[in-house]
């Protein structure tokens, strides 16, 4: 596996990781919630996929904007939601019984 697909798959666990943590920190766990967040993760996982193996599969050298800027949405939205995932922590640290 090359770098571009380790690096893809680290961001998208990252992402993933970040939405479960709101999710385990919401009042009401719903199925409908759950869907919600899975929905955003596909909506932000598969331009990330598709663009990686677009970019893998040609045979020319190309410039690497395209795939540069995806990582950077991937990531500016990865942050935004794990720091609001940290927010909800800390917030209600006293009432998590593994805090």
């Amino acid at each position: 596996m090359n770098i571009v697909g380790i690096i893809t798959f680290l961001s998208l666990s990252l992402l993933l990781m970040s939405l479960l943590l709101i999710y385990s920190k919401l009042q009401h766990q719903t199925p409908g919630k759950l869907a919600a967040i899975i929905v955003f993760f596909l909506l932000n996982a598969v331009p990330l996929v598709y663009i990686v193996y677009t970019e893998q599969s040609m045979d020319y050298a190309s410039n690497s904007f395209t795939l540069g800027s995806a990582f950077l949405v991937v990531w500016l939205i990865t942050a935004v939601i794990m720091f609001i995932g940290i927010l909800f922590r800390v917030r209600s640290g006293k009432e998590d019984p593994y805090y």
